[in-house]
């Protein structure tokens, strides 16, 4: 074998393995937190042993976006049940249900949904010299986005604005 063989060889073997990581781990390449409550998949109320609610209000260049209805019920990793922090409806209540104790940050619940949400993005918007993303929890301003824990009855508001 001559040394471009071995370094076909070698690409093709490489690709190879790059293919099989990707379509055996897909989280692999993403830069996402792998929670506890990502996890939970419950059929029911019955079996939780905490059920809190949280309100998430997003406002995208001044105009409101509802959050969807059933995000988190009957998906592909919860295919006959509810993730442990769902929607019901699209009025922004989160629930936020385990069989155990466990944290709720709120990246989670953007993971579930499939979408972005952190310091410089929201949904389909980034963060630029013109424009911010900003978070208030209970009527304060909050600067742990994603990484923060969601608390019962919280009121978070994501905003998406001219820079102020």
């Amino acid at each position: 074998m001559d040394s471009l063989q071995a370094v076909m060889l070698a690409g093709v073997v490489l690709t190879a393995a790059f293919v099989a990581v990707v379509i055996l781990e897909e989280d692999v390449l993403s830069d996402q937190m792998d929670y506890p409550i990502l996890w939970e998949c419950s059929a029911d109320h019955t079996s939780q042993v905490t059920h809190i609610h949280a309100n998430v209000r997003l406002v995208i260049d001044g105009n409101e976006i509802a959050v969807p209805d059933n995000v988190g019920i009957e998906d592909d990793r919860c295919p006959d049940g509810m993730r442990g922090i769902h929607t019901h409806d699209s009025s922004g209540k989160l629930h936020i249900e385990t069989t155990e104790p466990m944290e709720a940050p709120i990246d989670a619940f953007f993971q579930i949904w499939g979408e972005d949400f952190d310091s410089t993005h929201i949904l389909n918007k980034v963060s630029d010299e013109d424009n911010e993303v900003v978070m208030f929890v209970n009527g304060e301003s909050n600067s742990e986005f994603e990484s923060y824990v969601m608390q019962n009855n919280d009121e978070i508001e994501i905003r998406y604005q001219a820079k102020q």
